[in-house]
């Protein structure tokens, strides 16, 4: 992972896909489509045994044949006289008279060796020569492989009501000007606190009225709130304030925060307003200082509110919605830093990935469903590390390993080998699937594509006309994968 103030600045934007809206633990070194296969070899190797089984029971009639022990009384010589020659083998002296009947120990002796036999006549059926071919399914990659992918799927079953980890989300950020003249403003389907992002309660909005922040000049500034009737108490406040539910239950808590030319202004959680001076803010927002809305939700929330996919092929779907959780997951880890300062961890924008909150979610009720069925499930390397997914929407036949890719509109050469140093997972693979036919790689380039990891194309084409599912397309287009639920 990337240490410190992680900058991936031109590195990792995804930018916003343009399809028209459609309506087990693994080991670390298997891929899901790895063991997918395995689980579907391994029951074959059974059949295999069955032939084998039968195999035996031709053996044991063959013999019982040719030692005419279908003669029952020819069998029950034959098992005396074996009997009388093992008290022989016992003592010799004594049985001295036995001796005479090593024909009938020798000829008993090799029907017992197949006598066991005698049960498998009914794999008849499997005296074929294609079930030869399944004696390599017996190995202990197919078994252990078949063993991962069955406890995968009884885990995904398995469907859970965790949340997540809180994330944080920058929404957009004014500048002092443009809040000195138009103060942000949100009301609630409910009564919230007002506070200092710790445990001061500030003040209360009743439902029906506003809350509003300003800009206040001074040596550094700092922020007022108030309500639609008059300044709350003691609320100038340096760095932040928070906006939570008075009840406690943020999962039912929607925030309409009037979001300037947008028609989502509806967000779950908490709504944050932090002031802050750094560098970042010059280099993405245009100025050092800015004050940011900040949205503070569940992850599983977020993802409900991802809006890069209409939800309509459904594995296309999830394959896209598993990418986004763990894209938002990579970027909740300590080592990762990029926007701490700010307060948030990914912007709603494409600048990370477009989240439009619960406006959209109410639009896309198919998002919701399918972010349902996979809670909590993100995807890991092969070191056992969480992946960053990037994606973008098309690639010119091929997408790129991580050290290749076209970002800020690149449109360099592509170095020698396909497998990355830095992240193997994302490394360069086929893209006929994704392959945009009217646009050549700089066109495709400058236009955003950055092609590395998954393509959103691609991913559609091979859920719509070639039947993969979910877990396979991701397995493709990452490298060496294993998919978890985190919780």
């Amino acid at each position: 992972m990337l240490k410190q103030k992680t900058k991936i600045s031109p590195t990792l934007i995804l930018f916003a896909i343009t399809l028209p809206l459609l309506i087990p633990f693994f080991f670390a070194n298997a891929s899901i489509s790895d063991d997918a296969n395995y689980y579907e070899k391994y029951p074959l190797y059974s059949k295999y045994e069955k032939k084998e089984k039968y195999g035996q029971y031709k053996k044991f009639a063959k013999i019982k044949k040719a030692l005419g022990f279908d003669n029952a009384t020819k069998k029950a010589q034959a098992k005396d006289g074996y009997a009388k020659y093992k008290l022989y083998l016992k003592d010799k002296v004594k049985n001295r008279s036995y001796i005479i009947y090593l024909p009938q120990y020798t000829d008993y002796k090799k029907y017992q060796k197949y006598s066991d036999a005698s049960k498998y006549s009914k794999y008849k059926a499997y005296d074929q020569d294609k079930y030869d071919s399944y004696k390599k399914y017996g190995s202990s990659e197919y078994e252990n492989g078949y063993n991962r992918y069955k406890a995968f799927m009884r885990d995904l079953d398995n469907v859970t009501t965790n949340r997540g980890p809180q994330i944080n989300v920058g929404l957009w950020s004014y500048s002092k000007d443009d809040l000195l003249g138009n103060p942000f403003k949100l009301t609630a389907n409910k009564q919230f606190n007002v506070t200092n992002c710790a445990s001061n309660i500030i003040g209360q909005i009743p439902v029906g009225q506003n809350a509003r922040v300003t800009y206040v000049e001074g040596s550094n500034g700092t922020l007022r709130v108030y309500s639609d009737t008059a300044i709350i108490a003691q609320t100038d406040i340096p760095t932040n304030i928070c906006f939570e539910s008075s009840d406690g239950n943020g999962d039912d808590m929607l925030f309409d925060v009037n979001k300037p030319g947008s028609n989502y202004d509806q967000y779950r959680g908490k709504i944050k307003i932090q002031h802050s001076y750094t560098q970042d803010n010059k280099d993405q927002e245009g100025d050092l200082r800015r004050i940011w809305v900040i949205n503070m939700l569940p992850l599983e929330h977020y993802v409900w509110g991802f809006g890069e996919i209409g939800g309509g092929v459904e594995q296309h779907s999830l394959a896209m919605i598993v990418t986004a959780r763990t894209y938002a997951r990579w970027y909740l880890q300590p080592t990762v830093t990029k926007w701490n300062e700010e307060g948030f961890n990914v912007l709603s924008n494409s600048g990370s990935q477009i989240y439009n909150g619960y406006d959209y979610e109410k639009d896309h009720p198919t998002i919701p469903e399918l972010a349902r069925k996979t809670n909590g499930i993100i995807m890991k390397n092969q070191d056992g590390d969480i992946v960053l997914a990037a994606y973008g929407s098309w690639t010119d036949g091929r997408t790129r390993k991580y050290e290749d890719g076209l970002f800020s509109g690149s449109c360099k050469a592509a170095t020698s080998g396909d497998t990355s140093a830095i992240y193997p997972e994302l490394s360069a693979v086929s893209d006929p699937y994704g392959k945009n036919s009217s646009m050549d790689t700089c066109a495709l380039a400058s236009a955003g594509n950055h092609m590395v990891g998954l393509s959103a194309n691609g991913s559609l084409v091979l859920a719509r006309d070639n039947g993969w599912d979910w877990s396979r397309i991701l397995s493709y287009y990452y490298s060496k994968i294993s998919i978890v639920k985190e919780y």
